[in-house]
């Protein structure tokens, strides 16, 4: 019965943050509604803009709900926005609609992760793969859908996703009270040092991972001069693998959480130091990569285990801050590396990422110094 909740809570996840994949079909929206690729692109990315800003508070706002009855409800919202879209042809209607499921999206993540966390903790990376799966896998086939068959083959996309999740939630996932105490108290337990520690190693660590990650279509199509069946190839094995790094570091946090997180970003700034030799050489680059892909794909399951820990008294709210930080994070990193492109060259973006990952480690050794036994799984 275990199992089968896990995997009902991982398709709530997939279906969930398979909205984000929207990205790929950027020129897509644009000839479907008639508009620039300024609004275009406002269109696919204010889903990832308005979940990183509603993580902040909806979390513990809607906390004392029953979270079965939340996850449903949300599903069921989040489909019928999806499918009200294939019919509406005005951009700014569609925008509501695309806004609305981004707001619920915390809510409906953090439950999720909250019942794996009370009900199996040692499983909570295998609930993680759906935020990462949906990212992933979300955008190959959203990607192919609306490229192949137009845009409103991906709203249904959305739409069917979703309820499949939805069916899977109600036959499977057991009723969970919510968390009676207050959001002031729930917000209360973040003012402490511990808490300070795990979100800027977080930060510093996705904002090192984004620097690169956001480019390396880029570069190895300008520098490393890939063909573009190659790249392909190194791009689907990359989201193939990226998700064993999940699963595996899940492991690995079961067996030392505090090892595995320091061993993480010391571990993740060699290889960047290592891609940043290898740019140049196409067979070399790709062996990296795939090293690189396990390493990028524990980064949701290292963020939300440090921070949820050091929050165990507020679930929701640590989900929602491990939300806020990742998409905020992401934005960052992608910002600061556009700026290294522009202002330097592309191959200093790997020296940016290496740099970030320095300055996590010596938050991990405070953490691990001051609160040794935090975290740790029994």
């Amino acid at each position: 019965m275990v199992k089968k909740i896990i995997w009902a809570l991982a398709s709530v996840c997939f279906a969930m943050s398979t909205l984000l994949s929207l990205v790929g079909l950027i020129s897509v929206i644009q000839v479907y509604f008639d508009v620039s690729i300024y609004y275009a692109s406002l269109y696919a990315s204010i889903f990832a803009g308005t979940l990183g800003v509603s993580s902040l508070f909806t979390p513990a706002l809607f906390s004392r709900f029953e979270k079965k009855k939340l996850m449903l409800s949300i599903l069921l919202i989040t489909a019928i926005c999806s499918l009200i879209d294939i019919f509406i042809s005005d951009y700014y209607i569609a925008l509501i609609f695309r806004i609305i499921p981004a707001f619920f999206y915390p809510i409906a993540v953090s439950s999720a992760l909250t019942i794996i966390g009370e009900i199996s903790p040692k499983d909570t990376n295998k609930v993680v793969l759906g935020i990462s799966a949906g990212s992933i896998l979300g955008l190959s086939i959203t990607s192919y859908l609306g490229l192949t068959y137009g845009f409103e083959s991906a709203m249904l996309w959305y739409g069917a996703i979703n309820i499949v999740a939805f069916i899977l939630t109600l036959l499977f996932v057991p009723q969970f009270e919510g968390n009676k105490e207050p959001v002031v108290l729930q917000i209360s337990h973040a003012k402490s040092m511990l808490f300070a520690y795990s979100i800027i190693y977080v930060f510093c660590m996705i904002v090192g991972i984004s620097i690169t990650y956001n480019y390396i279509p880029t570069y190895l199509s300008q520098v490393t001069l890939m063909n573009p069946k190659f790249l392909f190839i190194t791009l689907l094995l990359m989201g193939l693998i990226s998700m064993v790094g999940t699963t595996l570091c899940g492991y690995c946090i079961r067996k030392n959480g505090d090892l595995t997180i320091l061993f993480y970003p010391i571990g993740f700034a060699i290889i960047m130091f290592v891609l940043g030799i290898f740019v140049r050489m196409p067979f070399m680059e790709f062996c990296v990569l795939m090293v690189f892909s396990i390493f990028d794909g524990s980064a949701y399951t290292v963020s939300q285990y440090w921070v949820t820990s050091s929050v165990p008294e507020s679930p929701e709210f640590a989900n929602g801050i491990f939300l806020l930080m990742c998409n905020t994070s992401i934005f960052i990193g992608t910002m600061i590396g556009g700026m290294i492109i522009d202002q330097i060259d592309i191959t200093y973006i790997f020296i940016g990422s290496v740099i970030m990952m320095i300055l996590a480690i010596p938050f991990v050794l405070i953490r691990i110094r001051k609160h040794p036994k935090i975290g740790q799984f029994t």
